[in-house]
């Protein structure tokens, strides 16, 4: 279990409880959309944060487990779902390398902007892999990273000096190699973006003020090839529009 994440999404979880890029996005539309019109008995949100997935998706499920290593972001679901009067979302504490889940007992998982957070991709995946039945679905929405090698490392390097809880965004490419070797294949997949505001950005996840200002400089002087991949805008006073790529993959065992 990474501890430092645990850490950092319990400081935060208020934060992202109320945070539009997360609650009202194309992604948890395109989440819900990839999920069809199948009923499903029982699912699981993996590292759900406020549970904006595991909301959406309720409706379509017998019961639906909310999981995070986060005691603030369950309180949070716990908070939103009663708010929203979704009567069938439980909670449970559960880390995404180790789901404490019977083999072939699920039968839908969701994961929706979370694996950049993950120590290792590979073994969430083989997790997923595990638990999930045969006939079950895999809906995974992350945002994911250029292809090119200058805004990959400028975008991963902005992130994890925004959040020291990030670990890496893979490209869309290297995702499809991860879904296959673990046993998957992808039967739906869209790309889309997420709209964000570089102060709100920072504001919430509590980065350090001194961490601000120096990206705020490099944000001031980015290279054109960066700014044209993420869409940066220079709005004035230090604030900046942008936008991350985001990969929905629907994924189904091989």
């Amino acid at each position: 279990m990474d501890t430092d994440a645990r850490k950092q999404f319990d400081r935060t979880a208020a934060s992202y409880a109320v945070s539009r890029a997360h609650s009202n996005s194309r992604s948890l539309a395109l989440l819900k959309e990839f999920a069809g019109d199948r009923r499903y008995r029982i699912a699981i949100d993996i590292a759900t944060g406020p549970g904006f997935a595991a909301f959406a998706l309720a409706d379509q499920c017998d019961e639906m487990i909310a999981t995070d290593i986060s005691k603030g972001m369950l309180r949070q679901v716990q908070k939103l779902a009663f708010e929203r009067r979704i009567e069938n979302v439980e909670r449970s504490f559960a880390d995404a390398h180790a789901l404490p889940f019977r083999d072939a007992s699920l039968d839908l998982i969701a994961c929706r902007t979370a694996p950049h957070h993950f120590a290792s991709i590979p073994t969430f995946l083989s997790e997923v892999r595990r638990v999930l039945v045969r006939s079950g679905v895999f809906l995974m929405v992350d945002t994911t990273t250029s292809e090119f090698e200058l805004p990959r490392i400028w975008h991963q390097s902005m992130e994890w000096r925004r959040d020291r809880s990030h670990v890496a965004a893979p490209p869309p490419s290297v995702w499809r190699r991860e879904f296959g070797k673990a046993g998957f294949r992808v039967v739906e997949e869209q790309l889309t973006t997420v709209d964000m505001e570089f102060n709100d950005w920072v504001l919430r996840s509590n980065t350090p003020e001194e961490e601000i200002e120096a990206m705020r400089i490099e944000w001031k002087n980015v290279d054109e090839k960066i700014s044209a991949a993420y869409s940066v805008k220079d709005y004035g006073n230090g604030d900046y529009s942008f936008s991350w790529p985001v990969i929905v993959l629907k994924g189904v065992i091989s």
